[in-house]
């Protein structure tokens, strides 16, 4: 299959891409809501979970930029992610083969890690098919939310009956049928079209502008202020009495509004523009944890959790529309990859660092409370972005 054979959009290339994306969201649809309580069984701590989570997306901080300029300088735009998906399927493999705790603990950092990676390159390459005419971005992004809301649903009634010492075994399997996916992709469709790639020169310039780096820290911020939610909210509400169905339900609630979001309201969004959006996601976050963080009943929880489409999806949308409309052709891809990992990945990792001994010392709502102060000076950043940014390229 090549672009110069036809530049249709190809519901097979969607197809395989949106499979890729299946075998990674399933993982997470596993890792997100059980897999903290599987740690747990195996003897982790709290504190030690949030270092297994933390130190992973600070890896991407350290290793990100030059994945991404690796990955963009190669010819074939699937051998980056081949390689990235052996990794993942060999943390999976890991983690259920692993005789110590030290071994569990360094398959699930390099899972999390890969999975990290996985996404923006993921990303960039159905982008650039986008580009090329072979396929729609937003649906075949959704695809990827779809398989997580359905692994939550699925996966929780199964967990209810099987335990979540199911949850390492499933994770595996999904990691290996991501790498299995990633040899069927169609070569030539997520390439640059004959473009040169990004210079390291031109880099920081972007990455220097204090527009690029107002986004960065609000998204940052937005998306680094799910931390306590994707690492422990689990455990929180399994204490709560909670059944492994019902946490699913509340999971699948936010995924169903960011589904909508993405592929419903595509339109709204990109007239909302990047800058509205990250307001109102930081905004969703600074509200959403700090209802959260006084417990609520569990209607109000089901209603709290139908802010993700702000927190997640409004935050997300808006970071593509910053790097549509800001950034050059030739540095939208690595924008986005930097966004991931030094912005999201990095706040993350120290945000589920600290949260978890905030958890084990002063309890859950004082964590939570932490994420939504994140949210507030979110909205500060996004506010000065949107009084400093005309809109436009940042350069030529």
């Amino acid at each position: 299959m090549n672009t110069e054979q036809q530049t249709k959009e190809s519901p097979l290339v969607a197809a395989l891409y949106a499979g890729f994306y299946g075998g990674q969201f399933v993982l997470l649809g596993i890792q997100l809501p059980f897999f903290a309580g599987w740690l747990a069984l195996k003897d982790f701590t709290t504190s030690e979970i949030g270092l297994i989570t933390g130190a992973a997306l600070i890896a991407r901080l350290a290793l990100g930029p030059f994945v991404a300029f690796w990955a963009d300088h190669q010819h074939d735009e699937r051998r980056s992610l081949r390689i990235m998906s052996f990794l993942f399927a060999l943390g999976g493999i890991g983690l259920i083969l692993a005789p110590t705790k030290v071994l569990i603990g360094a398959a699930a950092a390099l899972i999390i890690w890969t999975f990290g990676m996985l996404v923006p390159l993921t990303d960039t390459a159905v982008l650039r098919a986008d580009r090329n005419g072979w396929v729609k971005y937003g649906q075949v992004r959704a695809a990827g939310s779809t398989f997580f809301l359905v692994t939550t649903i699925v996966g929780g009634a199964v967990l209810g009956q099987t335990g979540v010492a199911a949850a390492a075994p499933f994770m595996a399997i999904a990691a290996i049928a991501a790498f299995i996916m990633s040899l069927l992709l169609p070569k030539g469709v997520g390439g640059r079209g004959g473009a040169k790639p990004v210079s390291w020169r031109e880099a920081p310039r972007f990455i220097s502008s204090p527009v690029f780096l107002g986004v960065l820290i609000a998204a940052g911020l937005t998306q680094g202020a799910h931390a306590v939610y994707y690492a422990f909210s689990f455990l929180r509400w399994e204490e709560l009495g909670y059944s492994t169905l019902t946490i699913g339900f509340l999971w699948a609630t936010g995924v169903v509004a960011e589904i909508i979001l993405l592929t419903r309201a595509r339109n709204l969004a990109y007239r909302l523009g990047p800058a509205l959006l990250l307001i109102l996601g930081a905004a969703g976050a600074a509200v959403r944890w700090f209802f959260v963080a006084l417990e609520p009943p569990l209607l109000f929880l089901f209603l709290l959790q139908t802010l993700h489409a702000l927190t997640f999806a409004a935050t997300y949308l808006g970071t593509i529309e910053f790097l549509d409309r800001a950034a050059p052709l030739r540095l939208v891809n690595t924008g986005m990859t930097l966004m991931s990992t030094t912005g999201v990945g990095a706040v993350t990792g120290l945000a589920t660092v600290i949260a978890g001994y905030v958890w084990q010392s002063s309890g859950a709502g004082p964590a939570y409370m932490m994420m939504a102060f994140m949210g507030a000076i979110a909205v500060i950043c996004a506010l000065l972005v949107a009084r400093k940014w005309d809109g436009g390229k940042l350069f030529e």
